[in-house]
């Protein structure tokens, strides 16, 4: 109903049953793990009110094709989206500053994706495992590359590193074999 105006942690953690959910404009944080392992969730609306994607909010949600973030968000927390394997597109707001460890870990199903200007930093693991990644955008605001970051996107053709990276981590493109 339009008077929650928190969804707390865990609050649908394993609902297994649950396909859909629109979330009022009325409710301005959801928690860490709130739909986690929710594999029949395919669909969601998430309100403009909501500033931050906490940690593992949507992790495993295995039946999810494609989400919108709101402009609002500023920050999307580790593992966010990880495993989400229906994952096909996502889209990431220009307000996003800031992107987790491991965020669309798995996401093996993500055929391509748009990093926002404000991202520094592409943190460990956050595109581990994206096997249909074909092509990625990196921006100038870029300086660092973490380790595994892009490990075993093995559909990535071609990716541009920009200048203003000073640092790329360990096995950052490790079985990247095409």
């Amino acid at each position: 109903p339009d008077s929650i105006t928190r969804i707390e942690d865990y609050a649908f953690e394993d609902c297994l049953a649950l396909t859909a959910i629109k979330i009022p404009d009325s409710v301005t944080s959801i928690g860490n793990y709130a739909f986690c392992s929710c594999t029949a969730l395919t669909s969601i609306k998430i309100p403009n009110s909501i500033t931050s994607i906490k940690k593992s909010t949507f992790f495993e949600c295995s039946a999810l094709t494609s989400i919108e973030i709101p402009n609002g968000v500023t920050s999307i927390g580790p593992m966010a989206f990880s495993n989400c394997h229906k994952l096909i597109s996502i889209k990431i707001p220009d307000r996003v500053t800031s992107i987790g460890y491991g965020a669309f870990d798995g996401c093996c199903s993500l055929t391509s994706i748009r990093i926002p200007e404000g991202i520094t930093r592409i943190d460990m693991s956050t595109f581990f495992g994206c096997k249909a990644l074909t092509s990625i955008e990196i921006p100038d605001s870029v300086t660092i590359i973490e380790e595994r970051a892009f490990t075993l996107c093995e559909s990535l053709k071609s990716i541009h590193i920009p200048d203003s990276v000073t640092s790329i981590g360990d096995e950052a493109f490790f079985g990247c074999d095409s």
